[in-house]
């Protein structure tokens, strides 16, 4: 850094990859403002003990010499919380050598049991000194919010290291429960499945990400049109919209998923926890595990108060989902089948592009649609509720106990306790292989890939309101931010 003329400031170098322009002048301001001629020096030293992730967090070194004793305090006050270490082989006996550690906190296993038996793994890279990789298990709890499960922090994304961890994940989180797995196409993660007996049906069904098929299709045949149609094929739930027959269609089709996925299609669910584990990545290993202690307490505070405050049968999202099909079944025209056996025939309403509303089945006692979603979500569709409400049924006993209010308190009535300081009876030391030092500041910007490439004839949308003929710029939501009261 250096100064200019006309009271101007330059930077001319910037080793630090979380230091940028507007990070500088933020701290520097106020001084600048009092001194015009501050030193440059002073100026270094400022923000060299302000910014300096050292000093705040530790290094590598220091945060795994105190990591023992953080995980002891962890597992102490806070029951059934899982930790499982690997050590490097070639450490000493003395002092073992950092390889792999999986964590798991028990309030968050005792809600992911009261959820849906769905869950999306995902990895993401550490951009921290330490070469690694972070993996997650993540779920949705009765409102569909986001429920982190487990993490881990591996050396590579390799088939040992996915096996590894997911043989951890079986054994002392999910243990008998059948699951659906989403994920993406990485080899680690299908030979895991495959070859791990604790992973075999029925105790799993692995399903694909459909958003990780289409991006794998429009890298091989470089075709935009074929987008949409992959999305369309594989989302449809009746098989009058599927058109293609010459796939493997169990993994990456909801149609003939056997009602697995509960309607998820993709790992976004786990994606969105690597973004808002971004901070996370950066920082050393007792650090980053304590701020994903941390991101997890508010999140049980922020939905228990929600959940405590819940005065409607159904969570906020179902609620309204619920209440979106039931205006819905009010349109539709019911005929009675079979009485004793619980079939109807239900017409929906007519269309303005159709000459009539398309007709389905209803198996009341089965709790199935031709429509498929009933089945498929374990939550009635508009359909099955016309037919509820034709028989004066309460609704809310044919929705799974999955989405209530009540198991929404149960989800989040655990509680964290507070860490203070144990004392460890061990040591452990950093691989010095794994570690790396890069100059400059690490671009955070996404790179553009074959998912971002547009059909020409697909309309361009708002980015406000993702509606299309028209920018942000002429979008009716943001004139209220010019508007003078």
């Amino acid at each position: 850094m250096k100064k200019k003329n006309h009271h101007m400031w330059n930077i001319t170098r910037n080793d630090n990859r979380s230091l940028n322009s507007a990070t500088i002048a933020f701290y520097i301001i106020h001084s600048i403002e009092k001194d015009i001629a501050y030193p440059v020096k002073h100026i270094q030293a400022d923000i060299k003990n302000i910014l300096n992730v050292d000093n705040i967090y530790g290094t590598w070194e220091s945060n795994l010499a105190e990591l023992p004793k953080y995980i002891a305090t962890l597992q102490t006050l806070n029951p059934n919380t899982i930790v499982k270490w690997f050590h490097n082989p070639n450490g000493s006996s003395h002092v073992a050598t950092f390889k792999y550690i999986f964590w798991a906190f028990g309030p968050a296993i005792n809600a992911f049991h009261l959820c849906r038996p769905v869950i999306s793994i995902h990895a993401c890279h550490l951009r921290g000194s330490y070469k690694g990789k972070m993996l997650i298990v993540v779920t949705k709890d009765a409102n569909n919010n986001i429920l982190p499960v487990s993490y881990a922090i591996v050396d590579e994304e390799t088939t040992h290291n996915w096996s590894w961890f997911l043989y951890q994940f079986r054994h002392f989180v999910a243990q008998d429960r059948q699951l659906c797995v989403i994920s993406d196409r990485h080899q680690g993660i299908i030979h895991a499945m495959e070859n791990l007996k604790e992973w075999k049906e029925p105790l799993r069904y692995h399903r694909f990400c459909l958003r990780h098929i289409k991006s794998n299709l429009m890298k091989k045949y470089k075709n935009v049109r074929l987008k949409s149609f992959c999305w369309d094929i594989g989302s449809t739930t009746q098989k009058r919209k599927f058109y293609l027959d010459q796939i493997d269609k169990s993994q990456g089709c909801l149609f003939y998923d056997e009602n697995r996925r509960w309607g998820s299609l993709t790992t976004n669910i786990s994606e969105s926890m690597n973004n808002a584990l971004r901070g996370a990545r950066q920082l050393p290993i007792r650090a980053c595990i304590d701020l994903t202690f941390n991101r997890v307490v508010q999140l049980f505070r922020k939905h228990s108060d929600a959940a405590m405050n819940c005065n409607t049968p159904l969570p906020s999202c179902m609620w309204h989902l619920f209440r979106k099909r039931d205006t819905s079944a009010q349109s539709h025209t019911l005929t009675e089948s079979n009485y004793n056996e619980g079939v109807y025939r239900i017409v929906t309403k007519l269309r303005l592009n159709e000459n009539r509303g398309n007709t389905h089945t209803i198996n009341y006692y089965q709790h199935t649609c031709t429509c498929r979603k009933w089945q498929m979500e374990r939550f009635p569709c508009s359909h099955a509720l016309a037919v509820c409400r034709f028989r004066e049924d309460n609704p809310f006993f044919i929705i799974n106990d999955v989405y209530t209010t009540v198991t929404y308190k149960q989800q989040y009535n655990d509680g964290f306790s507070p860490l203070p300081h144990l004392e460890a009876n061990w040591s452990i030391q950093a691989d010095n292989s794994k570690c790396v030092v890069g100059r400059g500041r690490r671009r955070e910007n996404r790179f553009r890939n074959e998912m971002d490439v547009c059909h020409p004839d697909e309309p361009r949308k708002c980015e406000l309101c993702h509606q299309p003929g028209h920018n942000r710029r002429k979008c009716s939501n943001s004139q209220s931010r010019f508007n003078v009261m």
